[in-house]
């Protein structure tokens, strides 16, 4: 049975499954999997010949009933916020795949956005989200899904839709649909190695209070020799969603 404490929402339609992983190419990589539940991603996953293949899995009674040694040896009872996802791979770049546990995605999301920024250690990540939340990664500037999340996202990684799925095919049934977007590293990121968290707080300052207008925010956030020099004081009428995230990822050089 599903455990809401886990937020466990597990995929009960195999032609999904093979909606999602239909034009992914596993075969001769890394796949770390998150989340694997019922095992109807992991079954497809390991079908596609991994070159390895790490499930983790919070849950110890489900890991108790997977009766076949083939996938109970690469399976690992473990929280996925806690993990060392470089250990499992001897330091080799890796994907990552998972119908994520909704109660932690956006927290995973981040935690493997800085990892890679100071790593460069994964290749893509196809990762299923609830919709609202999955739409705010992708949202675009001017838009009022767009905040620090997608900033955040799309300062390491390049994201695209793969699929939407509708809440019948999961039990137990959420209260939302779900999306599946496609990350894929950039080959030059937006940000510096170790630059993530100084992005972090810029966001999350001017993203808190997102209707108020940026005046205040920057002569707060920033020293009047800075906004002169940079001329930031142009940007004061408009509001954190108007502020494209390449400008934000520029006012992590001046801090």
């Amino acid at each position: 049975m599903p455990k809401k404490k886990f937020g466990q929402n597990f995929l009960n339609n195999n032609s999904i499954v093979n909606k999602i992983l239909f034009s992914e190419k596993i075969s001769s990589k890394n796949i770390l999997e998150i989340g694997t539940g019922n095992l109807i991603l992991t079954k497809s996953i390991l079908n596609k010949l991994p070159k390895k293949y790490v499930g983790i899995e919070i849950d110890q009674d489900l890991l108790e009933q997977v009766k076949d040694e083939k996938i109970k040896k690469n399976l690992i009872q473990a929280d996925a916020l806690k993990i060392n996802e470089l250990s499992f791979f001897n330091n080799e770049t890796f994907s990552i795949i998972s119908n994520l546990p909704f109660n932690i995605s956006s927290q995973l999301l981040i935690k493997w956005c800085i990892l890679h920024n100071e790593n460069n250690c994964i290749d893509e990540m196809l990762l299923m989200f609830q919709k609202e939340l999955g739409e705010r990664i992708i949202a675009k500037v001017n838009t009022k899904k767009y905040g620090g999340l997608s900033i955040l996202a799309q300062s390491v990684f390049s994201i695209s839709e793969r699929t939407r799925v509708e809440k019948i095919h999961f039990n137990p049934k959420p209260k939302v649909d779900a999306i599946v977007l496609k990350f894929k590293a950039l080959e030059q990121p937006n940000i510096k190695k170790g630059e993530f968290q100084k992005l972090q707080k810029i966001t999350k300052f001017f993203f808190n209070e997102r209707r108020k207008k940026n005046k205040k925010k920057f002569l707060k956030f920033f020293s009047f020799d800075q906004i002169k020099k940079n001329n930031l004081d142009k940007f004061f009428n408009l509001r954190a969603e108007n502020l494209d995230k390449n400008f934000y990822y520029e006012l992590t050089k001046i801090i």
